[in-house]
């Protein structure tokens, strides 16, 4: 499989030549999985970075009444990991699972501390990726305890256009945690 698509990514964050990209690109290696399929199991160690080329991922966590909150969406040209189970080698607090069939690309935690070491471009594209994920995070948490349901799905609507029609619209409930029911009203109001 071309790795174009990853090594544009990384191009976009840092000047890396093609041949620079080559000398460790085949520490990534691609993985198909289909709709549904798990990538990280929750409450079980990940070792495993991934950046996606084609598809669609979400993280969540399984509450005590069996039911899903959502995380986070990862589209293609993003990265997703259960970052807490990668970097301290403890059980992942979130499971991953692919939204639809996808293609993505994966480093391992060994693999990500080689590079990390032998190529500084890679540390910062890496480190810019983590910094924009934890900026990401904060707004997120901020917008979860400020906003009301009709501006979290408007704003979620601005942000993500493209996903609204690829994601079950439970999910996207889930992620602005509020009710489905709610989500249905605020839609037919926002189509109005």
């Amino acid at each position: 499989m071309d790795s174009k698509t990853l090594f544009q990514n990384i191009q976009n964050k840092v000047a890396i030549s093609e041949e620079e990209f080559e000398a460790f690109a085949n520490l990534f290696q691609y993985r198909e999985f289909k709709k549904k399929a798990i990538l990280v199991e929750e409450k079980c160690a990940n070792d495993k970075l991934y950046f996606i080329e084609k598809g669609l991922l979400f993280s969540y966590k399984t509450l005590e009444n069996g039911e899903l909150q959502v995380i986070q969406f990862a589209k293609e040209n993003h990265w997703m990991s259960d970052l807490v189970s990668f970097f301290t080698s403890s059980k992942s607090l979130f499971g991953i699972q692919a939204l639809e069939n996808s293609q993505v690309w994966m480093i391992s935690k060994t693999d990500f501390e080689l590079i990390c070491s032998q190529y500084p471009k890679m540390e910062t594209v890496f480190r810019l990726n983590f910094q924009s994920a934890y900026v990401n995070m904060l707004i997120r948490v901020s917008d979860i305890y400020s906003e009301d349901a009709q501006s979290k799905y408007f704003n979620f609507s601005k942000q993500f256009p493209d996903l609204l029609q690829r994601i079950p619209q439970y999910l996207i409930a889930s992620y602005l945690g509020i009710l489905p029911s709610s989500l249905s009203r605020i839609r037919k109001n926002f189509k109005a």
